[in-house]
């Protein structure tokens, strides 16, 4: 399927996402130190300083590192990225999303996204890749209030309704 001639012309992503439930809603953050998402987190280098500098909201996600099991990409996320102790997480859904420029609509870009869903165990503290982390409640949010594909990925889950 991943072979050349089967991968769409802007390319394909697969990606753990997790949503974090606290008493005050979802934990959501935004973006600053670009390098380190980069490093890190697997951020393309044409899209962290984007996502930084829109000072738009994203849940705690990462591309897989080749040949990363999902479970554990999940846990790195909740670990290295958001600084929670391991808690269980549960795959809550796989979604597919295509986008497309409408003026290269052979240029899509293929994102497949593996939903995990928990609560954090302890305090969840801001590290310095974050300008923001906090839980918010989903009522206040909308899919525009997202870097690209967060929005999505809670609209689909139906964690949000706009």
């Amino acid at each position: 399927m991943f072979m050349e001639g089967h991968v769409p012309k802007g390319g394909a992503c697969i990606s753990v996402f997790l949503v974090l439930k606290g008493r005050d809603g979802i934990l959501v953050g935004k973006m600053t130190r670009p390098e380190i998402w980069i490093d890190r987190f697997l951020v393309g280098e044409a899209f962290a300083p984007k996502y930084a500098a829109s000072g738009k909201w994203l849940i705690p996600a990462s591309h897989l590192k080749f040949g990363e099991n999902p479970e554990d990409a999940a846990v790195r996320v909740l670990v290295e990225q958001v600084g929670a102790r391991k808690s269980k997480l549960s795959l809550l859904q796989v979604q597919s999303h295509l986008s497309q420029d409408p003026n290269d609509p052979e240029a899509a870009h293929w994102d497949i996204c593996l939903i995990y869903g928990g609560r954090p165990r302890g305090k969840v503290e801001r590290p310095e890749w974050f300008s923001d982390l906090r839980f918010v409640k989903p009522k206040e949010l909308t899919s525009e209030d997202f870097t690209r594909g967060h929005g999505d990925v809670l609209k689909e889950l139906g964690v949000i309704k706009k």
